[in-house]
């Protein structure tokens, strides 16, 4: 069982070159190694300092727009380094690539879900600093999105979905009674910036510390408690410094935890396409308090 999606472009090496040289010829002969496939981008690093980023699905292009648009906007405003696009790149009908895609900084360091913190309690500070620098008041054009930042009741059928189809793995009657609790807590109209996806993959830590957030194409307005979840993720122990530094009220708390259990069960499905995903999901859910099998 997964619900990762396939790629609907094979973006090779040889398609990453001839982009390239058709569009950023002054870095086309740099060496490039691929570095990941995600569920929306293909990654290839470029250089020692660069990555390119392209979408392999037609779905993703919209969410590289929004990163072009808004990160340099966002930027100025974090304690944390994101990946602002050095290089916009477009379609290209001649190398049959159909869509926009990037070239952003290189952000030394490893993938918060497998490297360790120096000190949780610092790094807990450094986490709620930035959620109190990004949660401000969004532009009025921010984008909108209908899977992040609103209503937590809107994801009451998508959990019950996920909690059908894992079945026996999870423990479904703790799981539905937690997020029923948190989906009580009182909603809100607020239209802050949030990053959307805001996982331990999207966190990377250098040398023990939090160094930068990345990945910000579900980058929108809405509810601060969507991006709260990820300080579940981060440093489960130290969720009540996060807390004081963030400045969110307890209702948003409450809330959080629930898109705690969303996400959990989302990178639950992932299933063995993404093993990384799944060990987050359930590493989540034992934070929680809810066994998994």
């Amino acid at each position: 069982m997964s619900d990762r999606p396939r790629p609907e472009i094979d973006i090779t090496a040889s398609v990453v070159t001839a982009l390239l040289r058709e569009q950023a010829p002054e870095l086309a002969e740099q060496s490039i190694e691929m570095l990941g496939t995600g569920w929306d981008n293909t990654n290839w690093r470029l250089g020692d300092d660069l990555i390119v980023r392209l979408p392999h699905r037609a779905v993703a292009e919209p969410l590289i727009h929004h990163e072009q648009r808004w990160l340099p906007t966002l930027a100025p405003l974090l304690n944390v380094a994101i990946p602002v696009p050095v290089f916009n790149g477009r379609p290209s009908p001649a190398n049959h690539y159909p869509w926009v895609w990037s070239i952003v900084p290189w952000h030394a360091g490893s993938e918060a879900a497998n490297a360790p913190l120096a000190s949780p309690g610092a790094t807990a500070t450094k986490l709620g600093t930035f959620f109190r620098c990004l949660h401000v008041e969004a532009a009025t054009n921010a984008p909108a999105n209908p899977f992040r930042g609103g209503p937590l009741v809107e994801r009451r059928d998508a959990v019950a979905d996920r909690i059908a189809r894992l079945g026996d793995r999870i423990d479904a009657v703790a799981v539905r009674s937690a997020f029923d609790e948190a989906a009580s807590a009182p909603t809100t109209n607020e239209r802050v910036w949030l990053h959307g996806d805001l996982h331990t993959r999207n966190m990377v830590v250098d040398h023990g510390d939090l160094s930068a957030v990345i990945d910000w194409g579900d980058v929108c307005a809405g509810d601060r408690a969507t991006d709260l979840a990820g300080a579940f993720m981060l440093v489960p122990d130290h969720v009540d410094v996060v807390r004081h530094e963030a400045g969110a009220d307890a209702d948003a708390w409450r809330r959080a935890r629930g898109w705690a259990i969303h996400f959990a069960l989302i990178y639950l499905a992932a299933g063995d396409a993404a093993p990384v995903m799944r060990a987050i999901g359930e590493r989540l859910l034992g934070t929680l308090g809810i066994a998994v099998q």
